[in-house]
């Protein structure tokens, strides 16, 4: 619990998703802890780039979206598929690059 809380927090300032609806994502995952895990390199990857850049809403949201498809994606798929407005294409790649797990499809249980 203490570890979605975090991502919650981390996450808190793109996602308003409320710590109930995070929980209850993670329960509909096929596989909680590998997904916990994927988001805590994401966390990783957020927190590293905005902490040594200043970036104002939108631009955390551009790495937020890079990090996200990131996870399930490799690099050249998610530099096609962003449409960047903030960040450059170099910093999608430092970006990608903080992002150090393989890229896995998120898989949901279905009720």
């Amino acid at each position: 619990m203490a570890r979605i809380e975090r991502l919650q927090k981390i996450f808190g300032d793109v996602d308003p998703s409320s710590l109930n609806q995070w929980v209850d994502d993670f329960k509909r995952d096929a596989n909680p802890e590998s997904e916990i895990h994927i988001w805590e390199t994401m966390a990783y990857a957020y927190q590293t780039f905005t902490a040594t850049n200043n970036l104002a809403f939108e631009g955390k949201k551009e790495v937020y979206q890079i990090v996200l498809l990131r996870s399930g994606a490799p690099e050249d798929e998610v530099l096609k598929h962003s449409k960047l407005k903030v960040l450059t294409e170099a910093q999608a790649k430092i970006i990608m690059g903080l992002y150090t797990a393989k890229p896995e499809p998120i898989k949901v249980i279905s009720p």
